[in-house]
Parts: structure tokens; sequence; C-alpha cells
């Protein structure tokens, strides 16, 4: 397994052992590796907004843009 390595305050250390606890994962590390796999699954879900700009350009029929353009224009 791969390692990462991040310096956090002393506070959020506490409050990430408190929360991998109260959920019973095996320890720390555990709990930080599930919310990272879900945080990446997060990111990688059609923005809703973008979503929306697709739709909308289809129903106007108009000329097609790739989601790398539509990104741009939105932001």
């Amino acid at each position: 397994m791969a390692r990462i390595s991040v310096d956090v305050p002393e506070r959020l250390k506490d409050e990430v052992k408190e929360t991998a606890e109260r959920k019973n994962f095996k320890n720390p590390s555990e709990y930080i590796r599930q919310a990272l796999r879900e945080k990446l699954e997060e990111d990688s879900e059609l923005d809703p907004e973008l979503l929306l700009r697709a739709i909308k350009v289809k129903q106007e029929n108009v000329e097609t843009q790739s989601l790398e353009e539509v990104r741009e224009e939105i932001t």
C-alpha cells in the first residue's frame, strides 16, 4: 500500500481520531481512506449545473459543446 503524509493541526487530528472511534473504524487511517474514497467518488460525478446545461442545449437544438467547453463557459 502506498503512503501519503499530510500535516494537520492537532485539533483536526483529534477530531479525526474521535470520529473514527465513534464510527467504529479500526483506526484513524481507515477512516481517512474511506473519506478519501467518498470524496473522489463525489468529485467524479457529473456536476448538476453541467447536466442542466447539456439538457438545455439539447432542448434548444443548438450547436453541441464538449464537456470542457461547458465547464469553461460556466466557471
